[in-house]
């Protein structure tokens, strides 16, 4: 089946682009065939949060899904390779490549290791990553300090609770309204099969699972870990509350957003679920006053 929908995110809100993206996990989900083609020669405007959704259903779907007109900015952020492998490259190869994007608005789609023996290799790419994003926005210190705690906190749960061998990251900077949308996935064991080996938790949802993730409950058998969480809680207030951002995580059958007009769990039309866990930052760089060491627990 060929799957061609007529894609133009708008870019005022980051969940927009998960909308979008539904429309494409629905028609898969529609389709009898074992193989079905998505055809992109519709596509006007994407965003790293329609990428990443695709990317991830694609990847968990069961078929063998092939990608058609995978052209211009599609193509440049290498969704046609389902992302660059730099867990195959040395850290050398993997700058010097990267290098390549310091005059543009964006980080490709980056493939990157998750498993726990190799996290020095996942965090020296993530180390060439940040500085990219730095450069290309021309960010101050502030800033910084916060991009680098939340993003952090995001690949290290990727490694701690997905169990997935590998996660994902992509980043687009938007000068006219001086924000970077960043989006990290992975297609592990989603919120709930964390939860799930954890006895104590008698979380059976994935509505449950997300609420507790963002509630500060760590999926960790540690006896202090309850207060950690997933260093959920402190990324949302040095976002939301201290740059005016926005947040979403998606992870099987729910997502949650926070903005500073308010917050919110949805369940997925459809019957779609996704077989991992998104998260999504849209990060504005232009607030002066925002004080890193404010929101550190």
């Amino acid at each position: 089946m060929k799957i061609i929908e007529n894609i133009n995110v708008q870019q005022e809100k980051l969940s927009s682009g998960l909308s979008v993206a539904l429309r494409i996990c629905r028609q898969i989900n529609k389709s009898p065939d074992e193989e079905d083609i998505v055809d992109f020669s519709h596509a006007k405007f994407v965003t790293p949060t329609f990428i990443m959704s695709v990317l991830i259903y694609i990847e968990k779907s069961g078929k063998n899904i092939c990608l058609d007109h995978v052209e211009g900015y599609l193509s440049s952020v290498c969704l046609d390779k389902f992302g660059v492998n730099s867990g195959a490259m040395r850290k050398s190869e993997f700058a010097a490549y990267l290098e390549q994007f310091v005059q543009k608005r964006y980080i490709p789609l980056i493939k990157f290791p998750a498993t726990n023996d190799r996290i020095e290799d996942k965090n020296s790419i993530m180390s060439v990553i940040e500085s990219m994003i730095v450069r290309q926005a021309g960010l101050r210190q502030n800033i910084i300090s916060g991009i680098k705690y939340m993003l952090g906190e995001i690949v290290d749960n990727i490694s701690e609770h997905s169990k997935s061998e590998y996660g994902y990251i992509l980043a687009q900077c938007y000068p006219t309204s001086r924000c970077i949308d960043v989006c990290i996935g992975d297609a592990g064991i989603t919120l709930l099969g964390s939860y799930s080996q954890i006895p104590k938790w008698d979380i059976d949802s994935d509505g449950e699972a997300m609420r507790a993730a963002n509630s500060g409950i760590s999926a960790k058998n540690l006896p202090d870990a309850e207060n950690r969480g997933y260093g959920i809680s402190t990324t949302k207030k040095m976002l939301v509350d201290g740059m005016g951002g926005q947040y979403m995580m998606v992870s099987g059958d729910t997502v949650y957003v926070k903005t500073k007009a308010g917050s919110g769990y949805f369940e997925l039309p459809y019957g779609i679920r996704f077989e991992g866990t998104i998260v999504a930052l849209r990060i504005p760089y232009w607030n002066e006053d925002f004080e890193y060491v404010n929101y550190i627990e």
